[in-house]
């Protein structure tokens, strides 16, 4: 599954706490975030503890798109900034994400993860922006295990499938793409001097469980809870 809205969906241009150059989420995370990137978990999950992340996430453009695909009752699950910094400040850091499913890391019962990707910074083959393999949500594909390494040890088979016809996900800043658990993707590093910075919401619906693997700290993007897998908690006030 892969949705773009007609033309895109502009999230930043409609919210009350845009400036006329910047948004409070670029300017929360150039003061508070991307000097500790290197702090395990600092980047992920600030939905659940910080207004701005959470006001950008359930901004209704982005909800009402999110319930067309999944219905009433949506769990806002888990946020993680995807941060690449320009070639000169990288430090020997590998900027490139290998191809992969999400579930083969996840694996929730039953399969139903929707991803957002939104963009912050311009996102585009420069500077490392998403790929996608257009079809691959239909299937599973094999998934090498290499130990050691600090992410991304689980790594698609490139021989059951053919990159080289991936589609690139160039993104303007507030504009989004809707991508399913099994969706294959993966981008090349940043090779030049600008900075690429997105944020990606993972959103469920309530029959799906995690078995406890993760944690199950959750807000509800829309509805209700019905079934229980989840620890619910209240939306930040700052």
């Amino acid at each position: 599954m892969i949705t773009v809205g007609s033309g895109h969906d502009h999230l930043f241009q409609n919210l009350k706490w845009l400036n006329s150059e910047t948004g409070l989420i670029l300017k929360f995370f150039n003061q508070h975030c991307e000097s500790k990137i290197d702090e395990k978990d600092f980047c992920h999950n600030r939905h659940l503890d910080n207004l701005i992340v959470y006001e950008l996430l359930t901004h209704p453009n982005f909800v009402k798109k999110s319930e067309s695909i999944l219905g009433p009752d949506i769990v806002l699950w888990r946020s993680n900034f995807q941060l690449k910094l320009p070639l000169i400040q990288q430090d020997e850091w590998d900027t490139g994400v290998p191809w992969h499913q999400d579930c083969a890391y996840f694996q929730p019962s039953p399969n139903v993860i929707l991803s957002a990707w939104i963009a912050i910074d311009r996102a585009d083959r420069s500077n490392g922006c998403m790929q996608i393999l257009s079809g691959s949500h239909k299937k599973l594909y094999p998934h090498i295990q290499t130990d050691g390494l600090k992410m991304f040890e689980k790594t698609a088979d490139i021989n059951t499938f053919e990159p080289n016809d991936a589609t690139f996900i160039e993104l303007n800043p507030g504009e989004f793409i809707f991508f399913s658990e099994s969706t294959l993707h993966s981008s090349l590093p940043n090779q030049s001097e600008t900075r690429r910075l997105g944020i990606s919401p993972r959103l469920t619906v309530p029959f799906v469980n995690f078995g406890g693997s993760l944690s199950n700290r959750a807000l509800m993007l829309a509805g209700k809870d019905y079934m229980g897998n989840f620890d619910i908690m209240p939306p930040p006030t700052q």
